[in-house]
């Protein structure tokens, strides 16, 4: 207790060493007093006998350090001194200082809205207790065998049927839960009239105790809240509903909604910060798997045979489940194979309902795998988290560039300061204080910046945010700067002042000592003054050079997709988005709906032609299935369909190359037609004309009518696939696809024309429910949103280190020119022309250039290959853009070379001798 009680004395008198250092001052002075009297009682003179007071009692100032040491922690009292001169320092230099502040706030704070992104899409674990226990489990199948709807490889979604399987197979050791997407629904509010969106997804029973989440408020759904004879539907609401659509009162729950013309009763509350497993698609409320055939969700699924959209899938084998499993970790590889053999009796009970051998073959091929779920499903992580790992790069670069800025500032007032450190060395400071007193005014600076930096990555990481997710509504609360955000910030601010602040100063000690050691010795001038600062430039040329290389190669990429034929004509078509089954529409009346639509659409003034169809384009939508094909034996080739109304080609632009389109006489009583795409031409039809040729689910029932050309339907990105087009009156009612989608062209501006197709809509539907009504230009300029932008933040950054590697040269030169003054007077007084010291600085200008972009070339060689997957129609060395760069980096050097030369030139040689 007694040591205890000495240290906090010790900390105490730190923390009020001021007051203290003044009382023991006073003390001192009246201990001197004394003395003095003392000496003057003895005959001494007042002025003899202070200085032999002082004599008697000793050097003060060591004294006083020596109590200081003794009373208080010195590490302590050393940091104030250094945080009261860092203080004055910056205050006497309020120039400097600004320029650095907001150099640092632009690097750090464009690092800190990159890591904000980054962060949230691929290393942000999930809010959850022990989120290294989740793992989810999807099943592989051998490359190159595709599933029903095309793709190849891994599966992410099961049947309820297999997920009671493997619930059962894993239950002795943890537990397992099953979820969907988020589905936008239609509900009304307690109160409302009017009817909204809302995103839910349907959970198994113990989704929430699998995940260790309670209701905040009232309770969670469990097991028999999904259970099949459920009589009363539930939800649980997330926080931000609750406080935003309910008010936040303490009695929503109990409250009925009624989602999708079914009522629910509302019966917990999540807890706040909880957003699911979709990290980038927050719920609003999540309702029992057992509701999803009341509600009417049929989106996001697969089967390998025809679905009774009558019947609830969780009787029937659709995938549409993706399953989280909570299993600690030392357990997961004994489970598995136990998981395996249960999967396996699922698929082998799965393949005796399937006709085709080979969709019966790949099934059977598949393997049960799992991987861990700690941060959750992500749509947006696979198709960015490439490009904010390369973002992150080029930030990192920037900020490197920007502490190569700063340190050259340093250095050049390092060698102002040489004089201060002469005398703090002459008086005893050692070179650990001094550099720590360097140090502390660097920190100060990053500090300032990345504090700044931080409340710019708030504003930047929203912008940005908004962009990722094609949105301008609330944003997921995941995408907020948090704490793990203020500590980056925080880290990469002390690295930037230890790395801009170390050399400055050394450079200033060493200057110190030599302006101790010599006295009246001049600084160095010329090279050797400008040493470090000419290396510092060549590091930020080099960097630069990468960058803009980086920024290049990606605006042409972007450039190269905008140029993309698509296969139909954007200009002049604007989509509506349709769900006529949160709206309550039967599917039975999709064609009949389709029809009213397009009637409406058409009574618009500006509006030339209108088609309805299942999938719009560039949308994301896609609908497959295995056909029969004519001269081919094997059932189940797959073909992407769509179901569209007549017109839909001359509307969305797709040119015919054979046959014939729709017409209205293709009914549901006419023979079954349909309009193949060059792709699946090809593939079934190699060398020969289609038209004439009958394709069929089931039966060659249906005759192929046209041929149109390919479009990018699904995204540019994509491909054309194998594509059938059928009538949307053909379209059989057990088929799945919703009408989701109104194309319509206009010859006015699409903006112009919302408002109207809107009210057109409402008078020809009041219930329907209308989503987006955009340009197909935007869509897709949201579809290019990854490549827009990382090409506009790689131009941003590249244009940012341009711009300092520039400042860096001419501040370098600027500072050699000044401190060759003399030298440059004494050659202009020997006859050297002004031609010619332009010359010299042109030379030691082009050194620096040539070195920093032979340094920059080479590494953007080696570095560009981590960008070919974000790359399209270029190779990463593409040599037209090293020559592009290198053009471009000439011209910055002679602009920043031209007021250093022409200062120069103006030294007056008279001036010059005069001062030597």
């Amino acid at each position: 207790m007694t040591r205890l009680r000495h240290h906090a004395r010790r900390l105490l008198a730190s923390l009020r060493s001021r007051r203290m250092d003044d009382d023991f001052r006073d003390e001192i002075a009246g201990h001197l007093a004394e003395a003095t009297d003392e000496f003057v009682r003895r005959g001494l003179p007042p002025d003899e006998a202070r200085l032999a007071a002082l004599r008697s009692f000793g050097r003060v100032a060591q004294i006083e350090e020596i109590h200081r040491d003794v009373r208080a922690y010195r590490l302590l009292d050393d940091l104030r001194q250094d945080l009261r001169h860092t203080r004055r320092s910056l205050a006497r230099n309020p120039g400097f200082t600004i320029v650095a502040v907001l150099t640092l706030t632009l690097g750090i704070g464009a690092n800190s809205t990159i890591f904000t992104l980054l962060d949230a899409v691929v290393l942000k674990p999930l809010p959850l207790a022990n989120p290294q226990e989740l793992v989810t489990f999807y099943e592989n199948s051998p490359e190159g065998t595709p599933d029903p709807s095309g793709g190849t490889g891994r599966y992410l979604r099961f049947s309820y049927g297999r997920f009671e399987r493997l619930q059962h197979a894993l239950a002795p050791h943890g537990l397992l839960a099953a979820t969907t997407r988020s589905a936008r629904l239609v509900a009304r509010l307690p109160g409302e009239s009017q009817k909204r969106f809302v995103s839910a997804q349907f959970v198994s029973g113990n989704y929430f105790a699998t995940l260790g989440v309670p209701a905040a408020r009232g309770r969670a759904i469990t097991s028999a809240d999904a259970a099949m004879d459920r009589s009363a539907p539930v939800a649980v609401v997330s926080d931000g509903f609750w406080r935003r659509s309910l008010g936040g009162s303490g009695d929503a729950v109990g409250q009925t909604l009624v989602v999708n013309d079914v009522g629910v009763t509302v019966i917990g509350v999540a807890p706040r910060g909880f957003f699911g497993l979709w990290s980038d698609a927050e719920a609003d409320l999540w309702l029992p798997v057992t509701l999803q055939q009341p509600m009417g969700y049929q989106t996001n699924s697969s089967s390998y045979g025809p679905v009774d959209p009558n019947r609830p899938w969780t009787t029937q084998d659709v995938a549409w489940l993706n399953l989280v499993g909570r299993v600690p970790r030392r357990d997961l590889a004994a489970v598995l194979p136990r998981l395996q053999a249960a999967n396996r009796d699922g698929l082998v009970a799965l393949a005796a309902t399937i006709a085709s051998q080979k969709d019966r073959t790949s099934m059977l091929a598949h393997t049960l795998a799992a991987e861990p779920l700690a941060h959750g499903f992500s749509g947006l992580r696979a198709r960015f988290s490439d490009a904010l790992f390369v973002l992150t790069g080029m930030v990192v670069l920037v900020l490197l560039v920007t502490c190569a800025n700063i340190a050259n500032l340093q250095l050049a007032r390092a060698a102002a300061h040489a004089r201060d450190m002469s005398i703090r060395l002459s008086l005893g400071a050692t070179t650990a204080r001094l550099v720590r007193q360097c140090l502390t005014e660097s920190l100060a600076l990053a500090l300032l910046g990345g504090a700044a930096g931080v409340w710019v990555s708030r504003w930047g990481s929203s912008v940005l945010a908004r962009q990722v997710l094609g949105g301008s509504g609330e944003l997921p609360i995941v995408f907020a700067p948090d704490r793990r955000v203020i500590g980056f910030a925080a880290a990469i601010s002390v690295c930037a002042a230890i790395v801009f602040g170390l050399a400055p100063a050394f450079r200033a000690i060493a200057a110190g000592r030599r302006a101790t050691l010599g006295g009246n010795q001049r600084e160095p001038s010329g090279d050797s003054a400008t040493a470090g600062m000419r290396w510092l430039v060549i590091a930020q040329l080099a960097l630069s050079v990468a960058l803009v290389s980086a920024a290049l190669l990606l605006g042409r990429t972007l450039i190269n997709f905008m140029r993309i034929d698509p296969g139909f004509a954007p200009a002049g078509l604007v989509t509506v988005s349709l769900d006529p089954i949160p709206s309550g529409y039967p599917r039975d009346q999709y064609p009949a709906l389709g029809a009213r639509l397009v009637d409406a659409a058409r009574g618009v003034p500006g509006v030339t032609a209108a088609a309805a169809s299942t999938c719009g384009l560039i949308a994301g939508c896609s609908s497959s299935g295995g056909y029969r094909v004519e001269g081919i034996a094997e059932p189940g080739q797959t073909l992407y369909r769509n179901w569209v109304t007549p017109e839909y080609f001359t509307t969305a632009g797709i040119p015919l190359i054979g046959g014939r389109a729709f017409t209205d006489r293709d009914t549901a009583n006419s023979p079954r037609v349909a309009v193949i795409n060059e792709s699946a031409a090809r593939r079934y039809f190699p060398g020969q004309n289609p038209v004439g040729r009958r394709i069929g689910a089931s039966q060659l029932d249906t005759e192929i009518v046209g041929l149109v050309h390919d479009a990018r339907t699904q995204s540019l990105h994509d491909l054309p696939v194998p594509m059938a087009y059928t009538p949307l009156a053909q379209k059989p009612p057990n088929q799945q696809p919703s009408l989701t989608n109104l194309d319509v062209r206009v010859e006015m501006p699409a903006a112009a024309m919302e408002p109207a197709l809107r009210a057109a809509i409402h008078r020809a539907e009041p219930n329907l429910l209308v989503g987006d009504v955009a340009a197909m230009s935007r869509r897709i300029a949201r579809d290019l949103t990854r490549e827009r932008l990382v090409a506009w933040l790689a131009a941003v950054f590249a244009a940012m280190t341009l711009l300092l590697a520039a400042i860096g040269l001419y501040g370098v030169l600027s500072y050699g020119v000044a401190r060759r003054s003399r030298e440059i007077g004494v050659r202009m007084a020997l006859g050297a022309r002004p031609v010619e010291v332009i010359g010299m600085i042109a030379a030691e200008s082009g050194r620096l250039a040539i070195a920093g972009m032979t340094a920059g070339l080479l590494g953007t060689a080696v570095l560009s290959r981590s960008l070919a997957g974000l790359l399209f129609g270029i190779g990463p060395l593409d040599p037209s853009t090293f020559v592009l760069v290198t053009a471009a980096f000439a011209a910055v050097t002679v602009l920043a070379s031209c007021l250093p030369a022409r200062r120069a030139t103006s030294v007056d040689p008279i001036v010059a001798l005069r001062c030597e």
